[in-house]
């Protein structure tokens, strides 16, 4: 009987999420461009902010 109740707990707690349609309109909504560099920016960091901002483009139709 115990080992039976912690199955159906386990199985309980399991859910499937559907994947979502349009992944690529969910991560327009949820980013925005990024317009925060200055000289004193890092080269990583610009490179994620360039990163960020192509896919925008690409992706979003963000404007340059």
């Amino acid at each position: 009987m115990g080992k039976a109740l912690i199955v159906v707990l386990l199985l309980a707690g399991c859910t499937s999420t559907a994947a979502p349609d349009n992944l690529r309109q969910i991560w327009c909504d949820h980013n925005q461009p990024r317009r925060d560099a200055t000289q004193a920016t890092p080269r990583g960091e610009l490179d994620r902010i360039n990163t960020l901002n192509r896919l925008g483009t690409t992706w979003c139709g963000w404007k340059p």
